[in-house]
């Protein structure tokens, strides 16, 4: 059942991708069913793997496979969720097959590999908003990286079969904007719920991944409110997403990195 659910996962990602690709590189318009349907089965599937994953051992172990899979697999659904506007258009590739990747990943890692969790309700809700505060901020930031190929594209215009078919600038900024103030909150609630349920966020083994995280809601913050007050966009707001993203992936896939392979 477990390599039924694999294969799905991964042919569906890659199928649609494929098909979005196909679309924007060559000047044809394909129904919009013949890559969503495949997302779909794709991101139910991970949904199953991913759940099995946790349940195999009762959610005592998480790991960066696991971690990786779940992350993916909620981009995966924001981008689906998207699926009737353009904006999105040129990440989906990109999203598909990562999460392709975390699924084979996900298959290959043992259940039991990686850090004992105590679970308990108010760890669950920490990890709960962790994962969701970082997909979201992972979509703000391909959302931003997007835009400024967008707008160096438009400047150039050297592939006119390509510069038709890409999405309007401001409809991307729009919708980066909204998930960057969005992944903001859900980070810093993320990180009151640590204080708040944890026993210490500051011991020695998590205090590195606290101190980071913090340091990219300081960055998300300072983002933030520079768009809101002087209306700040373009480059400065990329390099101010790139490094809050690279904070947090530091500080929670660094950390996981180290625990679970280099230490094991």
């Amino acid at each position: 059942m477990l390599t039924i659910l694999l294969l799905l996962a991964i042919a569906g990602y890659v199928i649609s991708a494929v098909v979005i690709l196909r679309n924007l590189l060559q000047n044809r318009e394909l129904h919009s069913g013949f890559h969503i349907i495949p997302a779909l089965v794709a991101i139910i599937s991970h949904a199953l793997l991913v759940f099995n994953e946790f349940s195999a051992d009762n959610f005592h172990h998480i790991n960066i496979a696991s971690s990786l899979a779940s992350v993916s697999w909620l981009v995966a659904l924001f981008a689906l969720l998207r699926s009737h506007h353009s904006g999105s258009l040129l990440l989906k590739p990109v999203v598909y097959l990562f999460a392709a990747l975390t699924c084979l990943l996900l298959a290959l890692a043992p259940a039991q590999w990686g850090s004992y969790i105590n679970m308990n309700a108010g760890l669950l809700v920490h990890i709960v908003l962790s994962l969701v505060a970082y997909g979201v901020l992972a979509l703000a930031t391909l959302y931003a990286i997007q835009a400024a190929y967008v707008s160096y594209t438009l400047k150039q215009r050297r592939n006119p079969t390509l510069f038709h078919k890409l999405p309007p600038l401001m409809t991307i900024e729009r919708y980066f904007f909204r998930l960057l103030f969005s992944g903001t909150i859900l980070l810093i609630l993320a990180l009151l719920s640590g204080f708040a349920f944890l026993d210490n966020m500051f011991a020695q083994n998590v205090a590195h991944k606290t101190f980071l995280s913090i340091a990219a809601a300081i960055v998300y913050v300072v983002a933030n409110v520079m768009h809101r007050v002087s209306g700040a966009r373009g480059k400065v707001m990329v390099i101010l997403t790139l490094v809050g993203s690279s904070l947090l992936t530091l500080g929670y896939f660094g950390s996981r990195f180290v625990k679970d392979i280099i230490l094991t």
